[in-house]
């Protein structure tokens, strides 16, 4: 439903939400890395090479959508924040479930 309202703004709108999950996900990650950091880096090296693997990668979506003028849609920090807000229920959902 994101992508698709988004993508009814245009281009810089579907990019805008590219922009917003792509954050949303890597900060996620970027919580996952920690933990395991903290718990045991040796136990989960293999994991940890592939979190940061999605992430980077997660990193690298969010750029392009940066490249492609997502900043430029209308309402963009509105937007943004919004979609934001529900990437973070979908992660806390996901956690609990």
């Amino acid at each position: 439903i994101t992508g698709a309202g988004s993508a009814l703004l245009g281009k810089k709108g579907a990019m805008a939400c590219t922009v917003a999950v792509e954050e949303s996900i890597s900060d996620h990650y970027n919580s996952q890395i920690r933990t395991l950091m903290e718990e045991d880096p040796e136990k989960y090296k293999e994991l940890l090479q592939i979190i940061k693997q999605f992430r980077d990668d997660e990193r690298e979506h969010h750029d392009i959508g940066l490249e492609h003028d997502a900043e430029a849609a209308p309402a963009y920090m509105v937007l943004k924040t919004a979609i934001q807000i529900g990437c973070k229920a979908a992660i806390f959902l996901s956690e609990r479930i």
